[in-house]
């Protein structure tokens, strides 16, 4: 099954020029980047396309701002697999709170905890 993720749009509380950030992709050991985009509303319009054998995963989407020295987290959002809609068309995406932290169960993540002030768009279909 192909996880395809079309677009990222995200609500940054803050300063615009504060921010310079990219969103990383982790799904099944295998992480994906988009290119930094400045503003406290970027928009990411790249496409990734990710092979998935467990439905029982998630999708973990990162939110970085990217410094001089080190970047930093702007928050995390963890989106079940088995939520994600099947269709073969771009949808409107949808809005959610990125999160300080993960939660682990064991070895993998389950979920995020903590909301920040910060929001995501994704859109992401089978």
């Amino acid at each position: 099954m192909e996880l395809c993720f079309l677009h990222a749009d995200a609500e940054l509380q803050g300063p615009p020029d504060k921010f310079n950030t990219y969103v990383t992709l982790k799904v099944q050991n295998v992480k994906s980047t988009t290119v930094a985009v400045r503003g406290a509303q970027p928009s990411w319009e790249q496409d990734f396309l990710f092979e998935i054998s467990r439905l029982d995963l998630g999708l973990i989407v990162e939110v970085w701002d990217k410094g001089l020295i080190w970047d930093t987290m702007v928050g995390t959002a963890w989106i079940a697999l088995e939520t994600v809609r099947q269709s073969d068309e771009e949808g409107t995406g949808e809005w959610s709170t990125l999160e300080a932290e993960v939660l682990m169960n064991g070895q993998e993540v389950c979920g995020t905890k903590n909301p920040t002030p910060h929001k995501i768009l994704l859109d992401t279909r089978f």
